[in-house]
């Protein structure tokens, strides 16, 4: 951009010379005058170059400018693709987590191993969890006290379903 620019202003000065003013016969006129038709026409080429190389920057700032759309775009798929992988994660997670922390079995929606929950919030089987508190009074996992009255069942088919 700095050569175009230096260019410009090497052409204007050109233009900007000022003709000396002609006291000499028809001939000396003449020849001044193809001089400056010349350096006119010159003056013009070196505009037409200029201007080419003013609209092939244009083109590669458009070039440019779209590449960065595009990995705009990129970024954005990436990023969506991150959350998806996430939530796919948090999903898997959940599945894994069907199963009591202490005896490792799946939980049951009815009977011995029915699934249950401390006040702290904590699953479990409903045999194991009482089993526990009659041994430490405290939840497994994050050590709050716990009395078997803390002790609530679950009631969600479809979390037990997984």
């Amino acid at each position: 951009m700095e050569k175009i620019e230096k260019e410009l202003e090497r052409t204007e000065q050109q233009q900007q010379e000022p003709t000396e003013p002609s006291n000499g016969n028809l001939e000396e006129q003449v020849r001044k005058l193809r001089d400056h038709n010349l350096r006119v026409k010159h003056l013009n080429t070196q505009r037409r170059r200029i201007l080419r190389l003013l609209q092939g920057k244009m083109l590669q700032y458009a070039t440019l400018e779209e590449r960065l759309h595009r990995i705009g775009e990129l970024v954005l798929i990436a990023e969506l693709h991150s959350g998806v992988k996430t939530l796919n994660q948090r999903l898997d997670r959940m599945v894994e987590n069907s199963t009591c922390s202490i005896c490792l079995l799946p939980w049951t929606d009815n009977g011995i191993h029915r699934l249950v929950s401390l006040r702290c919030g904590h699953l479990f089987g409903s045999s194991c969890i009482h089993m526990a508190i009659r041994r430490n009074h405290r939840c497994p996992i994050c050590r709050r006290r716990a009395r078997h009255f803390h002790v609530r069942r679950i009631y969600s088919p479809s979390f037990l379903s997984h």
